[in-house]
């Protein structure tokens, strides 16, 4: 299967003037070992050795002026087909580094030359992750792998598979079975549990991928797409590194395009929820840590969501919190209540879902908070 492309054969390396280097069977050329390359070169192999492509059909680097197009943008790596003698576009190939992550950003770069170039099928992949996409009358189809060359030319497909979704456990159920998120390590085992049921639920509602966290403006920043549960990697300012699922969503602010993601940790014994921000592909970090069992606080069925606005930047320590509350009274001032931060209030009566009214507000409250925490951070940073 195409995404097991990366266990095939790398063409020969070598070490010259310190530097290792890779040969490019169809540049005819050393490259400098990167992990890009190092990609592009397993799946060079594997189209030619599992999916049978013409090594003479692929092109690698290519401009796409090559084809016409008033263009100086090249694409990874292009196989063409013959007709009468003259070789046309079939497959665009977008290539990225592993650490990459094949972000919205990356999909346009690909379909914008699919637009250009007018190919029928797509490939994006950073050797890890692996799109594949059919165009289908005037719209790119996801489907399931790229098919071999002989088919490709016939126009085969397999559409990729639906995936289907377990229901939820009811409230009463999730009661009884909270325990599992403290076992699997995303609820604090000191998490006490008039907090640790209603987090389970929060959990089970950031990962239930059947409701989608509504695409439109909100006061201080839009969303542009709900992207659905992703699982990443991200350090924090002591150095530690988590990983664990995060309901990403695209958004949009100050007029940048970024990721916005929120997860659970279990940070000694501790429930923490996280808000993530991924302004490009190398950098994510963790805007907002939020101390579930020493900032919230429950009365009757109500789950208060505060926070008390420590904040550090880097290597730099503390940042002083009425410098916060100063920022955050000038762009969002409906969270100040007294000393505290406060990001809402949900109702522990019923399943919780992203499109809930009450749902909707404390994610508003804690993407906001999380973007305002980092626009403190980059004034600070600029006063130094």
């Amino acid at each position: 299967m195409s995404q097991d492309f990366m266990k095939s054969k790398l063409p020969q390396i070598i070490v010259k003037n310190n530097k290792e280097k890779i040969f490019d069977p169809i540049r005819k050329r050393f490259f400098n070992v990167k992990p890009e390359e190092i990609v592009r070169q397993h799946l060079i192999s594997y189209l030619i050795e599992n999916l049978q492509v013409p090594t003479n059909l692929i092109c690698v680097e290519e401009h796409l002026s090559h084809y016409g197009i008033d263009s100086n943008e090249r694409a990874d790596i292009i196989i063409n087909y013959k007709e009468d003698n003259t070789e046309y576009p079939l497959v665009v190939i977008e290539c990225k580094a592993p650490e990459i992550f094949l972000n919205d950003k990356a999909r346009e770069q690909m379909f914008g030359y699919a637009e250009k170039l007018g190919n029928k099928y797509c490939w994006l992949t950073n050797g890890e992750e692996n799109y594949f996409y059919y165009l289908d009358e005037d719209d790119y189809i996801e489907i399931e792998e790229l098919p071999n060359y002989l088919e490709m030319l016939d126009g085969k497909y397999n559409p990729a598979p639906v995936e289907e979704f377990e229901s939820r456990l009811d409230l009463d159920e999730l009661e009884k079975n909270y325990f599992k998120y403290v076992n699997n390590g995303s609820i604090g085992e000191d998490t006490p549990e008039n907090l640790a049921i209603p987090m389970a639920n929060f959990l089970e509602c950031l990962l239930d991928i059947n409701h989608k966290f509504p695409a439109k403006h909100y006061k201080i920043f839009s969303v542009i797409e709900d992207y659905g549960v992703r699982d990443l990697t991200v350090g924090d300012a002591s150095g530690g590194n988590y990983t664990s699922p995060h309901r990403s969503f695209l958004i949009k602010y100050n007029d940048d395009k970024f990721f916005v993601s929120i997860s659970f940790i279990n940070f000694y014994d501790r429930t923490i929820i996280c808000v993530a921000v991924e302004k490009d592909d190398k950098n994510i970090h963790h805007s907002l840590q939020l101390n579930v069992d020493t900032n919230f606080e429950t009365y009757n069925e109500k789950i208060r969501f505060l926070h008390n606005g420590k904040i550090t930047c880097g290597n730099k320590g503390s940042l002083k919190i009425d410098g916060l509350r100063k920022i955050v009274s000038e762009k969002y001032p409906e969270i100040i209540k007294g000393k505290n931060f406060y990001l809402g209030t949900l109702t522990h009566n019923r399943l919780w879902y992203l499109d809930d009214s009450e749902v909707m507000q404390v994610i508003e409250n804690l993407i906001s908070y999380a973007l305002i925490r980092d626009d403190y951070r980059e004034i600070f940073s600029s006063q130094k």
